[in-house]
């Protein structure tokens, strides 16, 4: 059996919320690398496919203390708190 690449599990989900909802899509990304590919490439396939979709990317991190700063911001101290946010108020988010 082929496994499906990871993007596709996300294009399905963006796809079911056009269908069902009528709506576009907002995809909440955490800044890490392999996020940001995966769900970039689901993005670009779902606007391939006519469907509306707004990224916004969580990068802020209260954790980082290094001078040079090397790992990236990855939006890991207030994610939980903006999906929370963003999801008590989708039904208000049309695009």
């Amino acid at each position: 059996m082929q496994k499906l690449p990871k993007y596709m599990g996300m294009l399905c989900v963006y796809v079911c919320i056009h269908v069902c909802y009528a709506a576009g899509v907002i995809v909440l990304i955490n800044n890490y690398t392999g996020d940001r590919l995966t769900f970039g490439i689901a993005v670009e396939r779902a606007r391939a496919e006519g469907i509306r979709v707004d990224v916004v990317i969580n990068a802020e991190d209260c954790a980082i203390t290094t001078a040079d700063k090397s790992a990236g911001r990855r939006g890991l101290a207030a994610c939980i708190f903006i999906m929370k946010a963003c999801g008590s108020q989708h039904i208000f988010c049309i695009l």
